[in-house]
């Protein structure tokens, strides 16, 4: 019960229990109902023998890799039941595969991991291969992050031939999918409902089912979406999209984490096998980007100011909170600046969409005023929440000058909260302390600073000489803050955190220009080895990198590159980091690293990355110097 009631409370059915700043990972599994996604695909579990059977009947073998043995890693059942219940739980994909291939489900290792190359930073979960009949592999994904049907569907139909007829779904239910994927999701519910009132076959009536509470979810009501998933599961127990329902409505599922949707693709974005699981660059421009980026944010909203999709639970279940309170105050950024292009005529977004983004700034704008939403006694994770509703606020007066007067009490009250997590020994610390956290905690007092609040010098000076500890002679970071001796670290190991860390150092006269310079064509130099591990949640190289650090150093780098003098050095990073955005939206045009932090932490990274690179352009911006 325990267990229930915790997973219930980070997915924001129930109030959430009194945190004990524990580092403990209460992690569900579950229910029964629930426990059956993905299992309407027959799948088998030896891939020799469905060789065989695939050269028996004719057919290719569809080698679903659910994991690689010896990966770094953390969270494979949860990757798992997002596929299960995402693509595996979709009736023509379940079709297709019943019909046109051999499924089977094997974990990589021994001689087959060896023959294929299915070991960890080669090949990381979840992914898939294709083989024919002799086992040659045909078709090669992995690193999926990003679902969607027609997307998944697109390059097995083209392998066998089989046309698509429309967007996958019941015919039955065609127009009310129509509707949704055209952002009209009241009518959506409207034309289900009307299909369900016609008494159909089982399998279609639990797909109204579900339909309505996606539309329902997506409109920020989860409450309401939750129940009418757990009507189906009661009503139709045999059905897969029942199976489905229970998985998302006990928070496993994909859907209610933003992995997966339906909305329409644009041509390009199926026509293309893709390259690093959902990567596929070229597809949009940035201003596509910012439509579609900004459209799922808002629908990412629970409806009270808070979007809660991120799991990221290294600092115990009991920090989800602050998590989340951090991961919110980073979207609300990222739509401010996108209202900020709404209003300069740079974005187009309908009158609903434009509504629905100001009601959620103002929402958010409330919970940043009001501790109610945090877990006040967790110290894991508090800093990030701390320091990002600081940053949500000096962008708020940035973006909307004339709430300035008001917003000063406000900022000066974020100040104070942030210097309070600040012990004597100047080491601000989330799990630990480390130099990251110290520059993350000086940048947004730095913000706050711009904004005309009074920060007390002597704590910025004790967060100074405590981050310069951490610095070697080469100009590299430590990871962990240094409590005695000299530091010391490689350049590849701190290549992605020297920029955030220099940075912090220089807003505040303890850098220069020399050493800010080297820190971020260091960072860009090493950039492939973030790069390779993007899609991991753990720590997965030798040296440290995780998926979790992808958006926070290449943000950190690109502001950092805004703090330099106009100089053609500059001008080539910003122009290389500009290029190194444009390769990284998944399929439907938002971002993720981590399925951990989620896509709603990585989509609002990718968009404050633009907004730093459009800012560094702008002719008299002078960066945060």
């Amino acid at each position: 019960m325990l267990v229930r009631t915790l997973l219930l409370a980070s997915f924001g059915l129930v109030m959430a229990l009194p945190a004990q700043n524990s580092t403990r990972k209460i992690r569900g599994t579950p229910g029964e109902l629930a426990a059956r996604a993905g299992s309407a695909v027959p799948w088998g579990s030896d891939v020799e023998q469905a060789i065989a059977v695939a050269k028996a009947q004719d057919k290719l073998v569809f080698w679903y890799v659910a994991a690689v043995d010896k990966s770094p890693m953390d969270r494979k059942p949860e990757i798992d039941r997002y596929l299960r219940g995402g693509p595996f739980s979709w009736p023509s994909t379940i079709e297709l595969l019943r019909s046109k291939f051999v499924p089977v489900a094997a974990t990589a290792e021994g001689e087959l991991k060896k023959r294929y190359d299915l070991v960890r930073n080669r090949y990381i979960e979840p992914g898939y291969l294709v083989l024919d009949a002799t086992g040659k592999v045909v078709l090669r994904v992995d690193q999926i992050t990003t679902l969607h049907p027609e997307w998944f569907e697109a390059p097995l139909r083209r392998l066998v031939q089989a046309p698509a007829d429309g967007f996958p779904c019941a015919p039955a239910l065609r127009e009310a999918w129509q509707a949704y994927r055209q952002g009209d999701r009241a009518q959506a519910i409207e034309l289900a409902e009307a299909v369900l009132g016609k008494e159909p076959a089982a399998a279609i009536a639990a797909e109204a089912h579900w339909l309505v509470g996606a539309a329902l979810l997506r409109s920020g009501q989860k409450r309401d979406a939750i129940a009418r998933w757990q009507q189906l599961g009661t009503a139709l127990p045999d059905e897969p999209f029942a199976w489905k329902a229970a998985l998302e409505a006990e928070g496993h599922g994909p859907f209610v984490h933003g992995f997966e949707d339906y909305l329409p693709l644009p041509p390009a974005a199926l026509a293309k096998d893709p390259i690093d699981g959902t990567r596929l660059p070229g597809v949009y421009d940035e201003a596509a980007l910012w439509q579609r980026s900004t459209a799922f944010l808002v629908a990412m909203d629970d409806g009270d100011g808070c979007v809660r999709d991120s799991t990221y639970d290294f600092g115990g279940t009991d920090s989800l909170p602050n998590v989340h309170a951090a991961v919110t105050c980073l979207v609300g950024e990222a739509l401010l600046a996108a209202s900020a292009k709404v209003a300069r005529g740079e974005l187009e977004l309908d009158a609903p969409l434009r509504a629905r983004l100001e009601a959620l700034l103002a929402r958010i704008h409330q919970n940043v005023r009001d501790d109610a939403w945090l877990a006040m006694s967790d110290r894991d994770e508090i800093l990030w929440a701390r320091a990002y509703a600081l940053r949500f606020l000096a962008a708020w007066q940035r973006h909307r000058a004339a709430d300035a007067a008001s917003l000063q009490p406000e900022l000066q009250r974020g100040v104070g909260a942030l210097l309070a997590l600040q012990p004597e020994t100047g080491v601000w610390f989330h799990e630990y302390g480390n130099p990251f956290a110290i520059a993350t905690a000086l940048q947004a007092l730095h913000g706050a600073r711009a904004c005309g609040v009074e920060v007390d010098q002597e704590r910025i000076d004790r967060g100074l000489r405590a981050l310069a500890m951490n610095r070697t002679k080469e100009g590299g970071f430590t990871y962990g803050h240094t409590k005695r001796g000299e530091p010391k670290t490689s350049l590849e190991a701190a290549a992605g955190r020297m920029p955030l860390c220099e940075l912090g150092l220089f807003l505040f006269g303890g850098s220069d220009q020399d050493k800010l310079l080297a820190a971020v064509q260091t960072g860009q130099r090493h950039h492939g080895l973030l790069a390779a591990v993007r899609k991991y949640d753990d720590h997965a190289d030798q040296h440290g990198y995780g998926g979790f650090f992808f958006w926070f150093d290449l943000l950190a780098r690109i502001e950092a590159t805004r703090a330099l003098v106009p100089s053609p050095a500059r001008a080539e990073l910003l122009a290389a980091q500009r290029q190194l955005l444009l390769e990284l939206p998944e399929f439907d045009g938002c971002f993720v690293d981590s399925h951990e932090l989620g896509r709603a932490y990585g989509t609002a990274m990718a968009l404050l990355s633009f907004e730093a690179l459009a800012m560094a352009a702008a002719p008299t911006d002078s960066g945060p110097r």
